[in-house]
């Protein structure tokens, strides 16, 4: 059987892992990888089997969807009608509402702009007592919208995202043999994101440019570590060109002036920022 690869940001999601800790692997040959595309462009992509044997067994880990997602949603049927979907919204406060089948498999789904779009129009004519007798025909066969998207609960917080925006959706079932197991939502996603990036925690929010070559990132953080820092969260991304990449961090427990001398003392980084994490704020305009 031919070898399957992956890139390095999805073996970095398996492993909860950083990019760089995937390709320093590489660079030890305890990973086996390729490149493709060109030599600055190019991208690597790493074994999947080598990735598979490296994730302890019987762990789950955080930064998959089933850590994330809301288990055990509520459901409806086709038969359901308007009325009955809509409270069943209210009641639990929720914006998603997957349609099973009698077999309790899932063959649709309705959000709450569906249900927005199927009520009569503000202008019309008809009594409140006429739309609400109008809606209790309206089943939620009429407005689902099938086929419906799913992953499995093994699947990355990353690549969960990835899927929404892609298909430009708020929610995905989640499934496991087959079954509804739970809901993932943008609103999920985002509350990872708030985590993994130190939202909400006092610190220091330092960006900086490295070169994106071996060994970069660790003695970034080893100057923090130096300047008496404590890395709260680390995020990478790249430049165009591939030659730099930009790295996101917050600390707390050091000294500015501290770590802008550790800093200084390495002459591939440029430091971009350091400003405390609370310097950012909410305005409000109007009444």
């Amino acid at each position: 059987m031919s070898e399957e690869w992956i890139s390095t940001q999805e073996a970095a999601q398996q492993l909860g892992i950083t990019t760089a800790r995937i390709r320093q692997l590489v660079a030890e040959k305890k990973i086996n990888a390729q490149k493709v595309g060109g030599k600055y462009r190019g991208q690597w992509l790493v074994s999947a089997s080598d990735i598979a044997q490296r994730i302890p067994k019987g762990v789950s880990t955080q930064m998959n969807v089933k850590n994330r997602m809301t288990p055990n949603p509520i459901t409806a049927s086709q038969q359901t009608n308007y009325n009955q979907a809509l409270r069943l919204m209210q009641q639990n406060n929720i914006k998603h509402l997957p349609i099973v089948d009698n077999h309790d498999k899932l063959i649709g789904i309705v959000t709450y702009n569906d249900m927005l779009r199927a009520e009569p129009s503000p202008v019309t004519s008809l009594s409140v007592f006429e739309i609400a007798s109008l809606l209790e025909k309206v089943t939620m066969k009429q407005i689902m919208n099938h086929p419906v998207l799913a992953i499995e609960e093994t699947c990355s917080i990353a690549n969960a995202a990835k899927f929404m925006l892609d298909n430009d959706i708020g929610c995905l079932p989640v499934v496991r043999d087959d079954a509804l197991v739970g809901i993932i939502t943008d609103t999920d996603i985002f509350k990872t994101f708030v985590e993994i990036t130190g939202g909400g925690q006092a610190g220091t929010r330092l960006e900086a440019k490295v070169p994106d070559q071996k060994g970069q990132l660790a003695a970034l953080t080893q100057a923090l570590t130096d300047a008496g820092a404590y890395i709260v969260s680390v995020a990478i991304s790249y430049d165009d060109s591939g030659d730099y990449s930009y790295v996101d961090l917050k600390e707390r427990g050091g000294d500015e002036q501290k770590i802008r001398a550790e800093l200084g003392k390495l002459d591939n980084v440029e430091v971009l920022e350091i400003r405390p994490s609370d310097g950012d704020q909410l305005h409000s305009f109007g009444k």
